[in-house]
């Protein structure tokens, strides 16, 4: 079979971007004007490919309460902007509380803003009852006003739209159970395990034990999704309800993931892959998240354990308030060591380190990193606890003329 091949210095037209070639005498349609549209939002979508898809910036999710019209619930999406997998930009202007429901009927001008439904995307809307839904954030494009026309009537023009706007829009995808069999809506570690399917298997400390074996590394609970997540859509937070609008939890970095390109296709790539970093990170931030949804009064995290409330732990983690008693409390029944003393120009280093580190497995034996930051052990910010991988290299070792004797650790490397 005769094969092709070109050139080099030799153009390659197929997947170029074709733009009008305008001149004097040209005669120019409506849809020659479109086409040059659509030119330009393909090249900037090519930007966006080589950016990569996810979160730029903002677009935080908070539950509203039940504050929409019927008694229903809402949702308030801070402003920002963030990358679809198409490489489409999408921008939320100001801060936004949606009704999580589609009824027009239903908002009213107390919602600060509403996204007309796009073709396709009306499937998932809450329905009263337990239930677990993802947030996404899609494109979408509204008519505006009228144009003035020329040679025919204003009343029989069809196509008069003055301004197509290139909008957002907010919509729920219901998330059966059937996707995280091992989580119960009851159970105390529900959101931890939820958040823990999303983030996936490759987080694990078995991940790479079989590097030719193992599947590349994914967001399972959203992988698992399939077409009902669109390529159009941006994955915002996770909404758990209990009965009748019963709200459980919002929960936002299970599923937000910064901006970095992907390569799912290979192991072996997967080691390198920085879109990993921007999972720890996240792992970093649920966790830091849920803790303070879970203090009380005076950040008291009684009866709240390590492995009373979390299935997994991220590799590092900032636990403030705590004293040496509520430390082990915390973490009753696990392998732990310390409380060391830390230098404070070690903490910002052991966190960024971690974000490429396996989560902990609170069920495991495998020792658990506890430390103080020596500078402020007797100031009211000192009840800070720092907690690391035990896989991550030990930071409390002594060393002259950086940890003094009052707050220095006896060398677990030697001299």
């Amino acid at each position: 079979m005769a094969t092709t091949f070109p050139a080099l210095d030799q153009p390659l037209p197929e997947g170029g971007i074709r733009t009008i070639n305008f001149f004097n005498g040209r005669l120019l349609t409506g849809s020659d004007m479109g086409r040059e549209q659509e030119a330009r939002r393909e090249a900037d979508s090519r930007i966006g490919l080589a950016l990569g898809d996810g979160v730029a910036e903002g677009l935080e999710v908070a539950f509203a309460g039940r504050i929409a019209p019927g008694n229903r619930p809402a949702a308030t999406i801070s402003a920002g902007v963030a990358i679809n997998r198409d490489g489409r930009t999408l921008r939320l202007t100001r801060d936004t509380t949606v009704a999580l429901s589609r009824s027009v009927a239903q908002f009213s001008d107390a919602i600060p803003c509403l996204f007309d439904d796009c073709p396709g995307l009306s499937e998932g809307d809450y329905v009263a009852g337990q239930g677990l839904y993802l947030l996404t954030i899609a494109p979408a494009f509204v008519s505006e006003g009228r144009a003035r026309t020329s040679g025919f009537e204003e009343g029989g023009a069809r196509c008069n739209t003055d301004a197509t706007v290139e909008a957002v829009q907010f919509r729920l995808v219901e998330i059966e159970s059937a996707l995280f069999p091992e989580a119960s809506f009851a159970a105390t570690d529900f959101r931890n395990r939820v958040a823990y399917r999303a983030f996936g298997e490759g987080v694990t400390r078995f991940w790479p034990a079989d590097l030719l074996g193992s599947k590349p590394r994914g967001d399972d609970l959203l992988t698992a999704l399939g077409s009902r997540l669109r390529r159009s859509e941006v994955p915002l937070a996770l909404l758990a309800f209990t009965g009748s609008f019963d709200h459980l939890f919002t929960d936002v970095w299970s599923v937000r993931r910064p901006i970095e390109v992907r390569d799912p296709n290979s192991v072996i790539a997967n080691l390198t892959e920085r879109r990993r970093e921007g999972v720890g990170w996240a792992m970093f931030r649920q966790f830091q998240s849920q803790i303070d949804s879970l203090a009380g009064p005076n950040g008291a995290l009684a009866p709240a354990t390590a492995r009373g409330h979390f299935r997994w732990l991220p590799p590092a983690g900032i636990l403030p308030w705590l004293d040496d008693a509520d430390a082990a409390a915390f973490f009753a029944g696990m392998t732990v060591r310390g409380p060391h003393y830390i230098d404070a120009a070690s903490v910002e280093p052991l966190i960024r380190e971690s974000f490429v580190m396996p989560a902990i497995e609170t069920d495991s034996p495998e020792t658990v990193w506890l430390y103080r930051i020596a500078q402020t052990a007797f100031a009211e910010s000192g009840r800070v606890m720092v907690f690391a991988n035990g896989h991550l290299p030990y930071r409390g070792d002594a060393r002259f003329d950086l940890n003094y004797w009052d707050f220095a650790n006896y060398s677990l490397t030697g001299v």
